[in-house]
């Protein structure tokens, strides 16, 4: 009888059954707007871990080298002030270190070469060592990260030459330095194992290579360019280091110490750094003269810019 009386409810004329779950149209809208949103905000907190992921953690690494060299340019006025380097750490991890090697293998007037020197960390560390009186050549691909270091470095202007040229090629001959180094950079480089290679070839024989690896958790996020501590030293044994050294340095790198097996016959390295500088349009080695300037090879005739104290190795007028 009760479901009789339903169905004869239904039947008659402007009657309706309403049901307690039916949502309003207004309530569809909010409900899409806060889907909308919860997507949105997704997408941007994505977008924003690969940003800090790309800039930050690995500086550029994978998108090339002008990806890193951007990075730099525009962070290079506060770069000191966000690594807040201390004197005293840096002498006696690096300065007294590598110059105390420098003078028991070939005396206090040695020839370095710091890639990737950036504001000029290395040859400063070096050059406040009262028993070094050698050269240091400082290379980097970033001109503003060069600006800074000439502006650091005029207290020692004879004893730094800096230069403005890529890791690789580096311009200089076989077995010039006594002693080269790479800190904090060879992660980020687009070939690092190239790099590694031109390091060792302008080492000289009885040289010391000094170079960091990156270990820890941030080297997480750096695959393929954050080798093990064992495996790094496997591939400075590779390219024929001997002496392999692994220090503990700061809390997301290692340093290595590394050395060039000698030869039978010593190397006299010079102590002029322009007289082991290959021109790099027709690659001869030492013939350069310096004129209001600019350094010319006397080769071929090429000039190349020396605004201030940079050589601009890839600025031919």
């Amino acid at each position: 009888m009760a479901g009789a009386t339903r169905e004869m409810r239904a039947a008659l004329p402007g009657t309706s059954r309403v049901s307690p779950f039916r949502v309003s149209p207004g309530t569809g809208i909010i409900a899409a707007m806060i889907v909308w949103l919860v997507i949105t905000a997704l997408v941007v907190l994505i977008v924003a871990l690969v940003i800090y992921w790309a800039v930050v953690m690995t500086e550029g690494a994978y998108f090339g080298a002008r990806a890193v060299q951007a990075i730099y340019d525009w962070g290079a006025e506060t770069y000191d002030d966000v690594k807040q380097y201390v004197d005293t750490d840096e002498f006696w991890f690096l300065g007294y270190p590598l110059a105390s090697r420098l003078e028991e293998t070939v005396g206090p007037r040695a020839l370095v070469l710091d890639v990737a020197t950036g504001t000029a960390r290395l040859p400063l560390a070096l050059c406040r060592v009262m028993s070094f009186d050698g050269q240091i050549v400082g290379l980097d691909l970033s001109r503003q990260m060069l600006a800074q270091a000439e502006r650091k470095t005029s207290g020692f202007a004879r004893r730094v030459a800096l230069v403005h040229a890529p890791a690789v090629p580096l311009s200089f001959a076989d077995g010039s330095f006594d002693a080269v180094t790479m800190l904090e950079a060879l992660e980020f480089v687009p070939d690092p194992d190239a790099t590694l290679r031109e390091l060792v070839r302008v080492l000289a024989p009885g040289g010391w290579l000094l170079v960091s690896n990156r270990v820890g958790r941030d080297a997480l996020w750096l695959p393929g360019r954050a080798p093990s501590p064992q495996r790094f030293e496997r591939k400075l044994r590779s390219v024929g280091l001997t002496d392999i050294e692994t220090r503990p340095w700061q809390e997301y790198y290692d340093l290595i110490w590394a050395r060039k097996p000698e030869t039978p016959i010593p190397r006299l390295v010079p102590r002029d750094w322009r007289r082991v500088l290959r021109c790099p349009v027709c690659g001869t080695i030492g013939a350069w003269r310096a004129c209001d300037g600019t350094l010319r090879c006397e080769h071929c005739g090429t000039c190349f810019a020396v605004p201030g104290r940079v050589l601009e190795l890839g600025r031919a007028i």
